[in-house]
């Protein structure tokens, strides 16, 4: 692939789980993965930290599925600090039509 658009084979991983926790300067967040196994951590530059937590788990799923080529379902749980959430991937859509005739062509 020579442009800069991410493939749904990423580097990063498949993602599993998320934690979102606001801090008093932003939304910060780690991604966890596997195949590779990782863990990527982060912060939401574009949501402010007063903003409402759906729209903080609505960025994360937003960046996270177009990192990946495809829809992810989350189930998003309060974890047992205040402001910490924590999410599981229920289900992983297809790739999308672009991603998946990329990953079939040859090189």
């Amino acid at each position: 692939m020579t442009d800069d658009r991410p493939s749904g084979r990423s580097r990063w991983g498949t993602p599993i789980s998320f934690v979102l926790y606001r801090t008093p300067e932003c939304w910060r967040h780690a991604i966890y993965s596997r195949d590779p196994s990782g863990i990527m951590d982060g912060y939401l530059r574009d949501v402010p930290v007063t903003a409402a937590v759906e729209e903080a788990q609505a960025e994360l799923l937003r960046r996270v599925e177009l990192a990946h080529g495809r829809k992810f379902h989350v189930h998003w749980e309060p974890a047992d600090k205040p402001d910490w959430w924590t999410a599981e991937i229920t289900d992983a859509g297809p790739l999308s039509e672009d991603e998946s005739n990329e990953q079939h062509t040859d090189p």
